[in-house]
């Protein structure tokens, strides 16, 4: 959090930039969470979520004014939990585990299609960058094998930078400015860009959630599958929790955590993309 607000203040218009164009996709991926937890609620016999008008998309019954101010100003925010009443649920613990695993299912699918939807446009701009040599220029944009690596080369102010395209795979949301701006241009860049920031959010959501400490679903999901005890932390426990996990965000420790575990996860789906594209013919 403390990071966001130096990157501000070094560079404030790049980072409304960023944030102009991740914030609906942030919106989106935290109303889905909600959404999914309040669908399946409701399935297992509690309608506490349809009764306050939470079975929706809609974003506006699902964000938190603070949590929404907080993702303005720094970079980190919640929405509203949804509602729900065990008492109502068809088998009290089964129902509640698929109550808490809801939200991180639907922010793994739709990080999952993201990165489908990401892969084939990035497929489609390989397809018309031309093939060239470092001693042959063919472009603003051009592949050519450079140490023995399929490489980009693109053109800039100061010359050709060059970029190794199992490394562009490995960072898939943010192959636009180097692929996606140059093939396509600006708007489609920019689009892009809203994609990549919304495949990201969604696996950060999937990731944070799942940290075994209360409130948060992963807290739920080993309660009832290993600790057995009341579904709910007692008030003493979850303040105590909430604060610790705020300290943890605050201080850039869940953030580190999170990062280790973002970047493993891109590289595995580059190294699944980079399969794809040798099985299409656009890479050797």
């Amino acid at each position: 959090m403390l990071t966001y607000l130096d990157t501000f203040l070094a560079d404030p218009v790049g980072m409304l930039t960023i944030f102009l164009l991740a914030f609906p996709g942030r919106i989106l991926a935290l109303s889905a969470h909600e959404f999914a937890h309040a669908w399946v609620a409701d399935k297992c016999g509690d309608h506490t979520a349809r009764m306050m008008g939470r079975l929706t998309l809609n974003p506006l019954k699902h964000l938190d004014p603070l949590g929404t101010a907080l993702m303005l100003l720094v970079g980190f925010g919640w929405a509203k939990p949804v509602p729900v009443n065990p008492r109502n649920y068809r088998d009290y613990r089964k129902d509640d585990l698929k109550v808490s695993v809801a939200g991180v299912t639907m922010n793994l699918i739709l990080f999952t299609l993201a990165m489908l939807c990401m892969f084939f446009i990035v497929a489609a701009a390989l397809s018309r960058v031309p093939s060239g040599s470092v001693n042959a220029i063919a472009g603003p944009v051009y592949r050519a094998s450079y140490g023995g690596r399929d490489c980009l080369f693109l053109l800039e102010s100061e010359g050709y930078s060059y970029l190794p395209l199992q490394s562009l795979l490995q960072m898939l949301p943010y192959a636009s400015d180097f692929l996606v701006k140059p093939v396509f241009g600006e708007i489609p860049g920019y689009l892009y860009q809203m994609l990549g920031y919304f495949a990201v959010t969604n696996l950060v959501l999937c990731l944070f959630n799942l940290l075994p400490i209360p409130p948060l679903d992963g807290y739920h999901v080993l309660n009832d599958l290993v600790l057995r005890r009341s579904l709910f932390a007692n008030p003493n426990t979850a303040r105590i929790a909430s604060g610790a996990l705020f300290a943890l965000v605050v201080t850039g420790v869940i953030g580190k955590v999170l990062g280790w575990v973002d970047t493993r996860v891109l590289n595995a789906a580059g190294s699944l993309a980079a399969a794809g594209l040798r099985a299409m013919g656009l890479m050797s």
